[in-house]
């Protein structure tokens, strides 16, 4: 057997995906163009220099009374021809949702709208929010491979003889190094020493999983808003450039068998198994969203549902949620845990995207993949 396999790992979207970079595109550094259902990206300093020095005066005025100030003068600017060539750094497609919020947008409004990442090439999906998605995806496995649950009690994770389902009764809180120290104690390199948990990250298992970003996709610009069955929360809104859904992407996929046959790490990853993982995983999380789905009349959401159904009946494909507004239920494990747990109860909010209603938006995240063995 090969130390070293590689793979192709291939993703498509069945729904819009944004990556967060922790950075907000300002409202005075962008301006809409309903006609051409677009987005031009401004350079404020470009802008600044060619405006006369009244402009300049009145648009920094304008600036800084806020963000709808800000988008009034750009949007009156661009109607009267005054913003040069030069001061456009790129042009982005926009949904009708983000124009008729940006376009329409009150007083108050807060405009910024959260960026993907970007490398000279392009936006791109970074390989560490899948790998992510991937290392939850194989905790679950591994637990209800084991067949016991897990507790937490004074500080200590501790394996116990399962009555049913596998569970994981985390009683007490937590704390984030508790939640560091679940994930050693599944993956096996996490050692109860007299002063607590030692955690040996070299030992970590997905130490020997490599996956690159993928290749450049076109970002697309959207209003995200989030579903409460009782229309509560209708009027929150995140601004977002997101990857719209049918995307495809690819990243190379590397495992390092030889660690784990060598005791370089605490446990194997075998691909195939991982995929195995995926479909487990993902599987029950959509299983669940569908019934709320259904539950609450989101037919955009079930459309995803079930094209993603219909994908599965490929034993070689996979599911994946990835990305901002993939939900609790796809990052912590909460099918484990139990019901009167907090974090184990059916989530009170969805967030979607693409609707001036949430109720009519998709959900975020969803994705088939498959590997490709490479020669």
């Amino acid at each position: 057997m090969s130390f070293l396999e590689s793979y192709r790992l291939e993703l498509e979207l069945l729904s819009p995906v944004h990556v967060g970079t922790g950075e907000a595109f300002p409202a005075y550094a962008y301006v809409p163009d309903r006609s051409a259902k677009a987005v031009h990206i401004l350079d404020p300093s470009v802008l600044l220099l060619h405006l006369s020095p009244e402009r300049r005066r009145a648009f920094l005025a304008k600036v800084a009374e806020g963000p709808k100030g800000a988008q009034e003068v750009l949007q009156y600017l661009y109607q009267e021809g005054q913003i040069p060539k030069e001061a456009i750094l790129r042009s982005l497609p926009a949904s009708k949702a983000f124009l008729d919020m940006v376009l329409g947008a009150h007083q108050e409004a807060l405009l910024e709208f959260r960026p993907l990442p970007y490398s000279p090439l392009g936006a791109y999906l970074p390989g560490s929010s899948v790998k992510g998605a991937l290392r939850t995806a194989w905790l679950f496995w591994s637990l209800v491979q084991k067949g016991e649950d897990l507790v937490f009690r004074g500080g200590v994770w501790e394996f116990r003889r399962s009555k049913g389902e596998v569970r994981v009764i985390p009683r007490g809180s937590p704390r984030l190094g508790d939640n560091q120290v679940f994930e050693g104690v599944v993956l096996g390199y996490a050692t109860l020493k007299e002063r607590g948990y030692q955690l040996d990250l070299y030992k970590d298992p997905f130490r020997a999983v490599r996956l690159t970003d993928s290749n450049p996709g076109e970002g697309f610009l959207n209003r995200i808003g989030i579903h409460h069955p009782l229309g509560k929360m209708d009027g929150t809104v995140v601004l977002a450039e997101t990857f719209r859904m049918g995307s495809r992407f690819q990243f190379l996929f590397r495992y390092q068998g030889g660690l784990a046959r060598h005791r370089g790490v605490a446990g194997a990853i075998p691909p195939r198994e991982l995929v195995r993982a995926l479909r487990e995983y993902y599987g029950r999380v959509a299983e669940w969203e569908r019934s709320y789905a259904e539950e609450h009349g989101l037919a955009r959401a079930l459309e995803v549902y079930e094209e993603l159904e219909r994908r599965l009946k490929d034993p070689e494909v996979f599911p994946i949620r990835v990305g901002y507004g993939s939900g609790r239920l796809a990052l912590r494990l909460a099918l484990l845990l139990p019901e009167d747990h907090p974090e184990g109860q059916e989530p009170k909010t969805r967030k979607t995207v693409g609707a001036l209603r949430p109720k009519d938006g998709y959900p975020l995240g969803w994705a088939v993949g498959r590997l490709v063995t490479l020669a």
